[in-house]
């Protein structure tokens, strides 16, 4: 059996981790299931970053592009890929978006060659942002949707919605953000709470619930 991975398989399997520990909890340490569940998203960030970047061209994720594509010289930092993708790709992130991408790097450095001491408050905070970035990324960047049709047919947007309020504080206002600059004008979800349900049938864009339709007709 070959085993691959390209960059966004690669990144989309480290976000997958992150979500599976947070919405199902089979991991019952909650220090180690969070501690793994930061390390998942993190790396799955970078990667995110960097697939974007191979989008603009390949020869761009390694940090000197003349030992391209040699797999014994180093691909870009999470700072270069950031700064290539501003200058050369011409995307655009938030002074806030940057922040938490830089911060979400030193927290693994930390994990990974260090030590890590912090709360599970802290910790929930950090996956859940951290989360609620990469998503919209993957989706509004690379057109990959973590949770389309087929995911949302079990429990996994639900329980995560409610096992990490920071993810759903993030996702929902990202999503509403992104709704208002196109000019959508939608009401409030009963299930996610988000305003993202079509007002003509109830369907929510966010988390595929069917909301009830008010029945304005006068009969």
């Amino acid at each position: 059996m070959k085993i691959e991975f390209d960059l966004l398989a690669n990144a989309a399997d480290s976000i997958s981790q992150a979500i599976e520990l947070l919405a199902w909890q089979d991991e019952s340490n909650d220090a180690r299931r969070l501690k793994q569940a930061v390390l998942a998203v993190a790396h799955g960030v970078e990667l995110l970053l960097k697939e974007r970047l191979r989008k603009v061209h390949p020869v761009l994720i390694w940090e000197n592009v003349d030992k391209f594509p040699s797999l014994s010289a180093r691909t870009v930092t999470v700072d270069v890929a950031l700064s290539r993708l501003c200058k050369i790709g011409g995307l655009v992130f938030l002074e806030d978006d940057a922040d938490l991408i830089k911060s979400l790097r030193d927290t693994r450095n930390a994990i990974e060659h260090y030590a890590w001491s912090t709360t599970k408050k802290e910790a929930d905070r950090i996956v859940g942002q951290a989360l609620g970035f990469a998503l919209h990324f993957a989706k509004d960047e690379l057109g990959h949707d973590f949770f389309g049709y087929d995911t949302r047919k079990d429990d996994t947007f639900d329980l995560l919605l409610e096992s990490n309020p920071e993810f759903a504080k993030s996702f929902r206002e990202r999503y509403e953000n992104r709704a208002q600059a196109v000019g959508e004008s939608n009401f409030l979800c009963d299930y996610c709470h988000a305003l993202a349900v079509n007002p003509s049938t109830g369907a929510c864009k966010l988390c595929g619930h069917w909301n009830d339709v008010a029945d304005d007709l006068p009969f």
